[in-house]
């Protein structure tokens, strides 16, 4: 890939980041590639060529980049500064080596899908999730959830997940959900906490259309963000969003099952100890 210029989106606050900062606009300056914090603002159409995002942090970096960049869906190389992310692909300290793999096209680029939301006045993407849940101190709410075929169910309980794949390893999994499997493309509704026994978290296909609507007052956050206060009667449409987020992989990256034993302790604990 020729690179031209790099986006940086970056978490000062976490240890070692400023060096690693440091290390790769200097790297960049030998390779004659321009270096762009990401407050300047999306590329314009003639910048997208040759451009690529770098989130320095752990996975919320690579989060906030996919937002920033929602639009122009540049390749993001997410570099952690602590341990395996799901997200990020690289350690700070081999950022540069990865940097020089993407210069010589040792990478391949995979799509994650976004939700798209719609709410009152408010709209926007996710790569993550929604979560709609009660504003009291108990957070109880109802919610009813319905789709192309007509109502699915009404939730009493603490709330809604609507997550995409990506965001299946993140809130939704603590909440009962099901691992899926990127890149794989669908909206994942996951209840939280409901006060019925037999509704369990739906799968539902990438090009559907969700409508959630209250019944009572609640609260909606985007990727972990607090985004607004809905009034009884008021609803949450979410779809798939017409850009996706696009992930730059390494071939010499983590596999997602690797990432998944190291971070959230799946598969047989006896046979990681054997391998210590």
């Amino acid at each position: 890939m020729k690179l031209h210029r790099i986006y940086t989106v970056a978490n000062t606050t976490k240890e070692g980041s400023l060096r690693a900062l440091a290390e790769l606009k200097a790297w960049c300056q030998l390779q004659g590639i321009e270096v762009i914090p990401a407050d300047r603002g999306e590329p314009s159409l003639n910048e997208v060529e040759g451009a690529l995002v770098v989130a320095l942090g752990g996975d919320g970096t690579v989060l906030r980049a996919a937002s920033i960049f929602a639009d122009s869906a540049l390749p993001i190389l997410g570099a952690n500064l602590g341990s395996l992310g799901f997200l990020t692909q690289v350690g700070a300290s081999s950022l540069t080596s990865a940097l020089e793999g993407v210069l010589h096209n040792r990478f391949t680029i995979e799509e994650r899908m976004r939700l798209a939301y719609t709410s009152v006045e408010n709209r926007g993407t996710v790569l993550n999730d929604i979560v709609i849940t009660g504003i009291s101190r108990v957070r109880f709410c109802e919610l009813e959830l319905s789709w192309s075929d007509g109502e699915v169910a009404s939730y009493p309980g603490d709330g809604l997940i609507l997550a995409t794949a990506t965001g299946s390893t993140a809130y939704t999994l603590s909440a009962g959900g099901p691992v899926i499997v990127p890149p794989a493309a669908c909206i994942l509704a996951s209840p939280l906490a409901t006060h019925k026994l037999g509704l369990r978290p739906v799968i539902f296909p990438a090009e559907e259309v969700l409508h959630v609507r209250a019944r009572t007052a609640v609260s909606v956050f985007v990727d972990g963000d607090y985004l607004v206060d809905l009034s009884p009667g008021a609803e949450v449409i979410v779809k798939r969003a017409p850009f996706p987020t696009q992930l730059v992989r390494m071939k010499d990256a983590p596999s997602f099952f690797r990432v998944l034993e190291e971070k959230l302790n799946w598969g047989n604990e006896l046979e990681r100890e054997g391998r210590n």
